[in-house]
């Protein structure tokens, strides 16, 4: 019988948001909840143009037109690009969040929904594309949403960068999507505004539930100084699951693990592989304001990867 050999990696995430009534959970997810069904406009229907009546020239429509990058690039007005998270700098994650948006018939990013991308990235990045402006998109007479995909990197020097590429769904005036595979990534060219940084937020102190958040209102951030490796379970080894187990966590003054709460999982028995081993951790405790250790929020990402 073949061996399957299995990898594992671990890094780490803190939340930098206000949190929910239950232990600070970040806001978005990697789904972006919070928005709608991302690149599709409130209420509009997934109509190919046959039985809709026609809008009066000029007038809003819901309906909404796939744009080239290019086109989309020459109707930027104004843009951002996001904040580096200063753990994910620290920490060396790199990668790409991929966000489709849709851009209303005023020219604001009306809805959006985050393809994909490391989740300690994804919340500077959405930060920064709800900010876009547009010039206002008319098709047939009408004044449409409009739709791209937007490609927000982190580079390992440190900087950011965000190129636009086609949209993935088909719109209503015939044009089909197209397909990741088959996109081509456009960068911001010359004529085109140049980009802003996103002005980093006030850090406020925040004490949720017995701990502060780390990396906020000069909390520091736990090290990890006996951090064994979680090993797979027989389930997930056998149908060859890879994936992120996202752990939401106290690391006490003492730097002891307590509070474990799997906030995105994997299944398969991964999850409570994750829960066991970080349990056991051992840490270098955070430290406040007043040089003293504190207890504190944060989240790991626990990586299981079958090679």
């Amino acid at each position: 019988m073949k061996k399957i050999w299995q990898t594992l990696a671990v890094t780490w995430v803190f939340v930098a948001l206000l949190p929910g009534p239950n232990t600070g959970r970040q806001q978005h997810s990697l789904e972006a909840k919070s928005s709608r069904t991302a690149q599709e406009p409130t209420s509009a229907s997934q109509n190919n143009g046959a039985g809709v009546a026609k809008a009066a020239a000029n007038t809003e429509s819901r309906r909404i037109q796939n744009i080239a990058p290019e086109e989309m690039w020459s109707r930027v007005t104004e843009c951002f690009f996001p904040q580096y998270p200063p753990l994910a700098l620290y920490t060396h994650i790199t990668g790409t969040v991929n966000i489709g948006l849709g851009v209303t018939p005023q020219g604001d990013i009306g809805n959006f929904r985050v393809l994909d991308g490391p989740p300690l990235l994804v919340q500077s990045a959405i930060d920064a594309i709800r900010q876009w402006k547009f010039r206002p998109n008319e098709a047939q007479g009408e004044a449409t949403w409009s739709r791209v995909r937007a490609l927000v990197r982190f580079d390992n020097d440190g900087t950011t960068t965000i190129d636009l590429v086609p949209a993935i769904l088909p719109d209503n005036f015939g044009d089909p999507g197209t397909p990741k595979s088959m996109a081509t990534a456009s960068p911001r060219p010359s004529s085109s505004p140049a980009c802003k940084p996103v002005k980093e937020p006030v850090q406020v102190l925040m004490f949720v539930e017995g701990a502060y958040l780390a990396g906020l209102g000069g909390i520091g951030v736990p090290k990890c100084m006996e951090c064994p490796l979680p090993s797979y379970s027989d389930e997930a080894r056998a149908a060859k699951i890879s994936g992120i187990v996202v752990l939401h966590l106290i690391v006490t003054e003492e730097g002891h693990v307590t509070n474990i709460q799997v906030k995105r999982s994997l299944g398969h028995g991964l999850d409570e592989k994750a829960v066991e081993a970080v349990g056991n951790w051992r840490f270098m405790p955070a430290v406040g304001p007043e040089d003293k250790p504190v207890p504190v929020w944060i989240d790991f990402e626990v990586t299981f990867r079958i090679q």
